[in-house]
């Protein structure tokens, strides 16, 4: 065989030994300065000074770095949160399942409905990915440990529990009635948000029903799960819109209660 079809040939097997060897590494490797970099740039888009904005990183990662992911402490958060409660007005808290898209468009100019992703610590830590390793000073972004209780689900849950608990007199939620059953109760909004609203703090729940255009009714089996699973006292609607109704308001700035009522 030619000398430099030899060489080609090695040359290339080579090149997919790379290939396929060198992303794992590269990928457990740790991520802090670029995490570090996302996390102010997120928080300073709220108007944060930088001294503030590096206190609560630091403050963040103080809940998780040098600990392993898959025995997390479920208290990890508490100082987290208790140092920076939500400022929002109480009566515009908007929750969500299964729409995240189409309710963050709906939101995004935060003045009349506030979701989670909307306040200062669901926006920073929207979309990413985070842990610690025990005994590390280090964040990772790649490879984290998917254990019931990371890093991850522990804010999130946390941060669920808090917004809820916050809530006060008219809440909202947006369901996607495009699927099968709207509510989920093993979704963060049914198996913690929702066991959260207690009356009287919180009056009202209006269930914002996402249909398609030919199918604007309220007549789901999960919908009445969701009603059984809500305190008695507190009232429950429910209003069918149909995606591109929704999607009208939001091309014409009209995200208010006009939109479905």
């Amino acid at each position: 065989m030619d000398l430099r079809i030899i060489l080609a040939i090695t040359c290339g097997v080579i090149f997919v030994l790379v290939v396929i060897i060198v992303p794992p590494s590269v990928l457990l490797s740790p991520r802090t300065s670029q995490f570090r970099s996302t996390f102010r740039k997120k928080c300073q888009a709220f108007s944060e000074t930088p001294q503030r904005c590096d206190d609560l990183l630091s403050l963040f990662e103080d809940a998780y770095v040098g600990l392993d992911s898959c025995d997390f402490p479920l208290d990890a958060y508490d100082q987290l949160f208790t140092k920076n409660p939500f400022t929002h007005s109480c009566g515009k808290t908007m929750f969500w399942s299964k729409t995240k898209g189409l309710v963050h468009e709906f939101t995004k100019k935060r003045d009349h409905f506030i979701t989670l992703e909307d306040t200062l610590l669901g926006y920073i830590m929207n979309d990413q990915t985070w842990c610690g390793k025990k005994g590390s000073k280090e964040t990772y972004t790649y490879l984290c440990d998917k254990c019931i209780i990371n890093p991850e689900t522990s804010f999130w849950r946390k941060a669920s529990a808090e917004f809820a608990d916050y809530a006060c007199g008219d809440a909202s939620v947006m369901l996607d009635r495009r699927t099968q059953e709207p509510f989920d109760p093993t979704s963060y909004f049914g198996a913690i948000e929702v066991k959260r609203l207690v009356h009287p703090r919180v009056v009202n729940l209006k269930v914002i029903l996402v249909t398609r255009d030919n199918n604007l009714n309220c007549n789901r089996e999960s919908l009445q799960l969701l009603q059984n699973m809500l305190d008695p006292n507190i009232t429950y609607s429910c209003t069918p819109v149909s995606e591109s109704r929704i999607r009208y308001c939001i091309e014409r700035g009209l995200t208010t209660e006009a939109c479905w009522s």
